[in-house]
């Protein structure tokens, strides 16, 4: 009965150590593809689809997945994932700018760009957690109307989800050395957290 009892606690920890292992597997990936920048949008969406379908589903092949969802992410998004890295860049200057402009100006800006950059965070988790949640025959019209429905139905978890963004970012300012770690991952978990109950009931676990 001991016996039995260490076998069955080495064998949950071995799954463990391999869903951890899938997981960096998927973070790497995700720089790799993502060094470009303007394939940064499809590149989380493929971390996103495939952290479902290898971690939680527990399908083989965590590269092959990876790299199928990319493709499927870049005939629905890849275009207009090309304008968020532009619009980050532009944001980051912008608030850098009017830190530095004194007087009230600055302030009226900054009062103005923030809650923008808030609402363009809320827009993307939402976009990963209706691709995360969303099968393969969707359309780009299709996910980008089920990430508009997340943004009106789940509003305050949506707001909770970027305000935890916010503070992760706000850490890679301080710990720069977090970003491999955390700059796929991060993300796709929050957006995971506004669509597991559905993604649960989609594959038949009770939560």
């Amino acid at each position: 009965m001991e016996q039995h009892k260490r076998r069955s606690r080495g064998a949950a920890v071995m799954a463990g150590f391999e869903v951890v292992g899938d997981v960096l597997l998927l973070q790497i990936l995700f720089l790799l593809v993502s060094l470009p920048l303007l394939t940064l949008v499809p590149a989380a969406i493929a971390l996103q689809r495939a952290l479902r379908k290898t971690v939680i589903e527990d399908r083989p092949g965590v590269t092959r997945v990876f790299f199928s969802e990319f493709r499927w992410a870049w005939t629905r998004v890849g275009v207009l994932g090309i304008s968020v890295p532009v619009f980050m860049a532009a944001a980051v200057f912008s608030i850098l700018f009017w830190l530095a402009s004194p007087g009230g100006v600055g302030i009226v800006a900054l009062c103005v760009i923030i809650p923008l950059c808030g609402a363009v965070a809320a827009g993307y988790v939402a976009l990963l957690a209706a691709a995360m949640a969303a099968d393969e025959t969707i359309t780009r019209r299709g996910l980008l109307e089920n990430a508009r429905t997340l943004v009106f139905t789940r509003a305050l978890p949506l707001a909770g989800t970027v305000i935890a963004l916010c503070t992760w970012l706000l850490l890679t300012f301080r710990l720069p050395t977090v970003i491999p770690i955390g700059s796929g991952l991060v993300p796709a978990f929050l957006a995971w957290l506004l669509v597991r109950k559905q993604i649960a009931a989609h594959n038949g676990i009770s939560r």
